[in-house]
């Protein structure tokens, strides 16, 4: 495919004809095409103005896409074709953002409390445990100061991965605001979420991050509430009593 598509970047995007060496385009011939081919048309779709994907057309005739032929009908259904591309990306962009804090791609603070009515509701019904976590990085502002923005957004992107990546498929982390993280876990005690907390800080104990040659830790403090503590049974309070 590299072959292909450096072809046709070396000529400025317009679609490459051949009927010759077909055996060259193998690579993007369906393996389920029992028929011969005797010329390509292959039309390069773009996305912000790189090639992302091509539009290709076949035929037995060795003449139907022979080299020099006018090719101005398929340039722009090509061009209709990345256009389109180009809206869908934008809205699925736009979506994306509308439910996910777009440094670290977790959710967002209007997602989490959604979520946390849900588990909050299916928690009281079935009277089954859901704890949430309230977590925040320590000293976040000497980061800035001492390491700049970019390595502070590094800490925050950092921190977010190792919440992911230690959690279960059914809990929810999301970013509730500047350097603050709130975690939920369905059907998980005190005790269980404490050994995940520290789990994820022994992980960012165990890797610095570097400004040049210089490491720097990020370390969190937190605070857990359950739903059970205390009996008093409301939604506001469980996320109140952790911060």
């Amino acid at each position: 495919m590299k072959t292909d598509f450096t072809e046709i970047t070396l000529n400025r995007l317009k679609p490459l004809l051949a009927n010759k060496n077909i055996e060259r385009f193998r690579v993007i011939i369906p393996e389920a095409a029992e028929y011969e081919i005797g010329s390509i048309a292959i039309a390069p779709i773009t996305l912000d103005g790189e090639i992302v994907g091509s539009f290709n057309q076949a035929d037995q005739d060795i003449f139907r896409f022979e080299p020099g032929i006018d090719t101005s009908l398929l340039e722009q259904l090509a061009l209709k074709v990345s256009l389109c591309l180009s809206n869908v990306t934008a809205h699925e962009q736009l979506k994306f953002l509308a439910f996910h804090d777009p440094l670290t791609g977790l959710l967002n603070q209007g997602v989490m409390e959604r979520i946390l009515e849900r588990e909050f509701q299916r928690s009281k019904r079935y009277h089954i445990d859901l704890t949430v976590i309230f977590l925040d990085l320590d000293d976040f502002k000497s980061i800035n100061d001492n390491f700049g923005h970019d390595n502070g957004d590094l800490a925050l992107c950092h921190t977010a991965k190792c919440l992911n990546m230690l959690k279960r498929d059914s809990d929810i982390v999301s970013r509730f605001a500047g350097d603050e993280f709130v975690v939920i876990l369905p059907s998980t005690n005190i005790s269980q979420a404490e050994s995940y907390i520290n789990r994820v800080k022994q992980k960012l104990a165990e890797e610095p991050l570097y400004s040049g040659t210089t490491p720097f830790y990020v370390q969190l403090s937190h605070r857990i509430s359950s739903i059970f503590e205390k009996g008093d049974g409301f939604l506001s309070n469980l996320l109140k009593r952790c911060r």
